[in-house]
């Protein structure tokens, strides 16, 4: 895989997870009272999956941007 769409997949699987974390934050905090308890302990399980494959994502970039000599942002 070239260094360029390395970083075009690392740049929107961020994207994607950062949505994911944000939807499961919404349903695991404030939709906790209208979900059964097997529910909430899943969309909190799915915050910890999410936050730790966003930070895969974000070495994935940087590892791409340092290939490429790109200033690491």
């Amino acid at each position: 895989m070239s260094n360029q769409r390395l970083l075009a997949l690392a740049n929107r699987s961020m994207v994607v997870f950062l949505v994911l974390f944000c939807g499961s934050l919404s349903i695991a905090w404030l939709g906790e009272r209208s979900l059964p308890v097997g529910a909430t302990v899943f969309m909190h399980l799915t915050l910890v999956l999410t936050a730790a494959l966003f930070k895969i994502a974000y070495v994935t970039r940087l590892i791409a941007q340092d290939r490429m000599r790109q200033p690491l942002v």
